[in-house]
């Protein structure tokens, strides 16, 4: 279970450190992949800050919760933390409400000639 931790805690940093540069990414649509939102700018960099935050959370998470030590943290320290997941949630739904939608880039319908 830890190394699926890891894996995410990885992959958010890795991702969040490629988007606050503030280049682009495509997201295609759940339900239709012709269709996405394009993270651009400031929209991919308020993403990135967000998956940044998400995986520093997960690495207090693990070294406060994964030694096994059953440490009791004071009321504040939750509500500093839940505050935190908070603005981690804040920042990816900012993130994908300021993006553009639009359709897939190099998409065809089916039966459409390949170069045109």
């Amino acid at each position: 279970m830890r190394a699926i931790q890891v894996f995410i805690i990885t992959l958010c940093l890795v991702m969040g450190l490629y988007l606050v540069t503030g280049r682009g990414f495509f997201m295609p649509g759940r339900w239709d992949p012709s269709i996405g939102v394009h993270l651009t700018g400031w929209s991919a960099r308020l993403l990135g800050a967000g998956l940044l935050l998400i995986a520093v959370l997960g690495v207090v998470a693990l070294k406060t919760f994964g030694g096994g030590i059953q440490e009791h943290k004071p009321h504040a320290w939750h509500l500093r933390y839940f505050a935190a997941l908070a603005l981690a949630i804040a920042l990816i739904f900012g993130a994908l409400m300021s993006g553009e939608s639009g359709p897939t880039p190099g998409w065809r319908e089916r039966g459409s000639p390949v170069s045109e």
